[in-house]
This record gives C-alpha cells, structure tokens and sequence, in this order.
C-alpha cells in the first residue's frame, strides 16, 4: 500500500477516518480502540469522537454491552449472508460489505494501519475506496492509562509470584556429586522450572510462551529459551514475559540466579549488570531520549571493560566474537511485549510521562554464560516509579 507524508494526526484533522479490519486477539491496535475482544474479523471506523463497529450477529450482543463503540452494526444489514453465498473467494464478499458500509458513512477516503490485508485493500481500491496508510499509529497505545498501569501491575504481580516458585525449586534442589541438581527425586531442568513458572502463570490468569530458563553456558545467548540439566554454581537467566487473558496486557522481567556461588567471572557481571541497571532506571525521565539511556548504560558497562555493540567499544578490535552488552537496553510494553518507544539505539523521541518501559542490561560471554536483569518501569512527572518488587539476588 501507498504511504502518505502526512502524519495520522494531520490526517485526523482533515478528518480523514481510520479504518481497521481484523480480530481484535491478534491486532492489539483494534483491541485498544474498541475495548471488546473477539476472535472473528471486526470492521471499525473512527472518526473524531465516533467510533462505528462492524459485527456480525454473534458478537453483536456482546459487543453493545463490552465494546467502547459509540454505534454497533450488524454485516446483515449491508448484505453479507447474500454475498458470501455468491461470492468467491469469500474476501470477494468482505470487500463488497466494506464497501457499503464505507458508502453508508460517507468514507471514500480512509487511512489504515500497517497490517491492514493487502489483497483487501487491493478490492477496495478497484471498488473506487481511497486507501492510505495511517503514519504514527502505533503513538496512540504509548501514554498509559491509570487502568492499564494497573493492569500492566497486575500481570507484574503474577510473573514475580511464578518466578518466586521457580527460584523455590532451585533453592529447595539438592547437589548431585556431578554438580546437577535433583529435586524430589528427579533431575531438575530448565523443562522443568519453566513448567513451574508458567503452570503457576495459568493459574493467575495468564499465559506465557517461549519462558527462558537458560542455565550455564546457555545464558551466553541472551534469547535461548534454554534446556537440560540445572548445575549448581552456574548462573540461570529467567526471563518471563506473560500477558494476561483477560486484560491483555504484559509484564516482563529477567532475573539471573544461581544454586551457590558461581564463579568469578559471572559474579563480576553480575555487578556490573546491576551497577548499569540502577545508572539507567535513574536516568529515567520525562523528555530524556531512549538512546541517551541507552548508552549511559553502555558506558557503565564498556569502563568496567566490557564491550558493547556500539562503535569505538570493543576492547580488541580484533576479536572476532560479539560478547558483552549485545542488545538495547529496553523497550515499551503494553498490549504488546514490544511496542515503542525504544530505550536503544533507535529510541530518538523523547520519553514523556504514561510509557512503560524496561530497563535490562545484559552481559554474555561464549563459553561462560551471561546475566541479564530486567525491571519494568513507568514515566512519572520528575522521574520514574518501577512496577518491578522481585528481589535482585544472584545466589539462592
């Protein structure tokens, strides 16, 4: 699809409607829009204050009394049991009811989001429907709510309970003589604890996918989800990133922990980790930029003589291997996991109070391990306030 120039606030003003398509499970854009959850298509069009939602009958009831639509309409009133018996394909008949439903509204022009159906656009367009792709969109779930801080606390609440059962397990395993871990009897592995940590997520409401429990020389890959035997003395990334069923929304955090002292090298990362960790949480404020605490972040972690991706700090230039601070700092999350605005390299616009962000340094050595530690953190008027309580302890 053709992009504009203009920017959708620009657009909104010249009263350009938006047009969404999609269920509002996968697309959280239309989720945030509508407030109703639904598994089949949804067709919505906001203009200024007015919010139409196309629904079939299934939904329709269900919609008037959950969905934040200012009007509710039913496919059957622009034909879509007729068209869908004539048509094929059936997006033949989708495009048609669209069409009418644009016609009744007045909308030959709408602006769409990036994951707005090509081959639906494609039949607009030959229908006479002006498309354009709607700029900034993904701006409009970026300043949170009081409610959705307090259900981004909720989901929060739940990983820290889930993680605490799974640091448990640990703590509570006994020390084979090869080093590996045994709890009731069995071998406990990575498979294990993140069984634990997400059985207990399901419990609470929430669902978590690809949980990284990566123990030892795995840790060293900083999105190995992580399998085998958990040794003692060896370090254990766990990074856990649910969202919840019903609000939608997701909390993330990494905490590195150990079963006894590991070695040196990975206590020394630790601290360092730790020492970065706190330089960025406190640099958090409104109308400082992400990459700004991105690389104060680098720096701490550079002079105490590890490398980072940025040029000019890798320590021996001619080392071939990428080692040390290999990623960005943070991100935004919300109904997403990662959604803007960015605490890395790319994050150039200023931060302003209602992101959510994370803050999570990183330090990963092949053939040792790594450490990573991840708070949540919300933008306040003079700083930040961080939703993360989970304690920082490397050895339990």
């Amino acid at each position: 699809m053709e992009r504009r120039t203009d920017t959708a606030e620009a657009n909104a003003r010249n009263g350009i409607p938006l047009l969404l398509f999609g269920d509002s499970y996968r697309f959280p854009d239309i989720y945030h829009a509508t407030r109703f959850l639904a598994p089949d298509p949804l067709v919505v069009l906001e203009r200024g204050d007015e919010l139409v939602l196309l629904t079939n009958s299934l939904e329709e009831g269900r919609a008037r009394k959950q969905s934040r639509a200012t009007t509710i309409e039913n496919v059957d009133a622009y034909g879509a049991r007729e068209l869908r018996a004539m048509m094929h394909p059936i997006s033949d008949a989708t495009a048609t009811v669209i069409e009418r439903f644009l016609a009744a509204h007045q909308a030959k022009r709408v602006r769409v989001p990036d994951f707005f159906p090509l081959a639906l656009a494609d039949r607009l367009r030959a229908n006479g429907v002006e498309l354009s792709v709607a700029e900034g969109l993904e701006q409009r779930r970026r300043a949170k709510r009081d409610e959705e801080i307090t259900a981004l606390e909720a989901t929060q609440r739940a990983t820290e309970e889930a993680w605490q059962l799974g640091v448990d397990a640990i703590a509570r395993a006994e020390t084979r003589p090869d080093g590996t871990l045994v709890l009731d009897g069995q071998t406990l592995t990575a498979e294990r604890v993140r069984s634990i940590v997400e059985s207990a997520l399901l419990e609470r409401g929430c669902v978590a996918e690809s949980t990284i429990i990566a123990p030892g020389e795995q840790a060293a890959d900083p999105h190995m989800i992580g399998s085998g035997p958990i040794r003692a003395n060896e370090p254990v990334v766990m990074d856990i990133f649910p969202q919840h069923k019903e609000t939608r929304y997701y909390a993330d955090m990494t905490r590195t922990v150990s079963k006894g002292a590991p070695r040196p090298e990975i206590v020394k990362m630790y601290e360092i980790v730790r020492q970065a960790q706190d330089a960025g949480i406190k640099a958090l404020r409104p109308g400082i930029t992400g990459i700004e605490v991105h690389e104060l972040v680098e720096d701490v972690i550079f002079a105490a003589g590890y490398d980072t991706l940025r040029p000019g700090q890798k320590h021996d230039v001619k080392d071939p291997v990428t080692r040390g601070f290999i990623h960005g700092t943070g991100h935004g999350v919300g109904l997403e996991i990662h959604e803007v605005p960015s605490v890395g390299r790319g994050g150039t616009s200023p931060l302003a109070m209602g992101d959510v962000v994370t803050v999570e340094p990183g330090i990963y050595e092949p053939g040792v391990g790594g450490v990573r530690l991840e708070d949540m953190l919300v933008i306040t008027a003079d700083g930040s306030r961080n939703l993360t309580r989970a304690p920082r302890q490397l050895v339990v």
